[in-house]
């Protein structure tokens, strides 16, 4: 059977929320001592949700009502929509920081910094099922411009840190793009467990220059007043943070989440597109585990860590990477 847990808000009167998303190996172990520090070693995005219903000025001067009127209903009975914009930088390094000459068997120096848009749909399967459904374009720069020698540098000279000295081998400036598919499903045993226990199970996929993929997976979550939303996603998923629905003022749960991908492209080890250089031999297929938990500390923040694992993405890579994530959603009513 399914539920949607908490008593949901009418979508005219659904609060705007905003998300900050950081990920970084440190976070995976913040003890002091060693952390991998490569490879994928740091990502941020920010997420602005606004209110579908009446249809805010700048979604329509960018033409998301549009798009969302046109969309076919894709197995969906929606009763709710909002819409987005994202900001957001991933930097991705080598394992060997003092190293100035190109490391071949390592993956490239990269940064990918972009500005995005998204159209968010909420209702029902056919089944009953909640689902959540998104639809997310991101544009953006790879290469120097995207300041991840800056950025990371900073940072560690800011930590009294060794820094990365092989930046002058990343890869070349070009624009990228990527086209984001997500669709989550809520299951759950009745509506009075839905306070402590549901199922989600998702799919999507990655179609861009940056990235083509697509990917499945499923989360348990465990808990008390669970929030009526869809839990905690990671940068690179194609699910954006989902809006919570609800009034519960305080809460808590843990989760599981395994997930696989099937990759045809990846920029950040396949090299440039449009311009030869570096790159390595990426593996087609990619696991992640990962688990934490959230809080909700009152009905307008919600707090969450995660940890995260993922099986090599290339030939040749020494080990799992493994990072954490902190994510902070908040909301307000005006």
């Amino acid at each position: 059977q399914a539920s949607d847990g908490p008593t949901t808000l009418p979508s005219d009167q659904e609060p705007r929320r905003f998300t900050g998303i950081l990920e970084n190996d440190l976070l995976y172990n913040p003890a002091p001592g060693k952390h991998q520090d490569r490879h994928y070693t740091q990502g941020m995005k920010i997420i602005f949700l606004d209110r579908g219903d009446p249809v805010p000025d700048w979604a329509d001067a960018l033409g998301l009502d549009n798009f969302s009127r046109a969309l076919p209903s894709l197995w969906l009975n929606a009763t709710a929509e909002n819409f987005g914009v994202v900001f957001g930088q991933n930097i991705y390094t080598p394992e060997n920081r003092s190293e100035t000459n190109l490391i071949t068997g390592d993956r490239p120096y990269a940064g990918w910094l972009y500005i995005g848009a998204a159209v968010q749909r909420r209702g029902q399967s056919p089944s009953g099922w909640p689902v959540l459904e998104n639809f997310e374009l991101n544009l953006g720069i790879i290469g120097p411009e995207a300041q991840g020698e800056w950025a990371q540098n900073t940072v560690h000279q800011f930590r009294h840190l060794p820094t990365f000295d092989g930046w002058n081998n990343q890869l070349k400036t070009e624009p990228g793009l990527v086209f984001k598919y997500g669709r989550v499903w809520k299951w759950t045993i009745d509506e009075k467990s839905s306070r402590y226990f549901d199922a989600l199970p998702h799919c999507g996929v990655n179609l861009g220059t940056t990235m083509t993929s697509a990917e499945i997976g499923f989360t348990i979550r465990l808990g008390w007043n669970l929030p009526g939303d869809f839990g905690v996603q990671a940068i690179d998923s194609p699910l954006l943070i989902s809006p919570r629905t609800d009034r519960v003022p305080l809460g808590f749960y843990f989760f599981g989440r395994v997930e696989g991908r099937a990759v045809g492209r990846n920029a950040f080890l396949d090299g440039n597109l449009f311009r030869g250089g570096h790159h390595v031999d990426k593996e087609p297929l990619v696991a992640g585990l990962s688990y934490g938990a959230a809080v909700t500390l009152c009905r307008n923040c919600e707090l969450g860590w995660t940890f995260l694992t993922r099986t090599a993405e290339f030939e040749g890579q020494k080990g799992f990477d493994q990072f954490g994530s902190l994510t902070a959603k908040l909301r307000w009513d005006f």
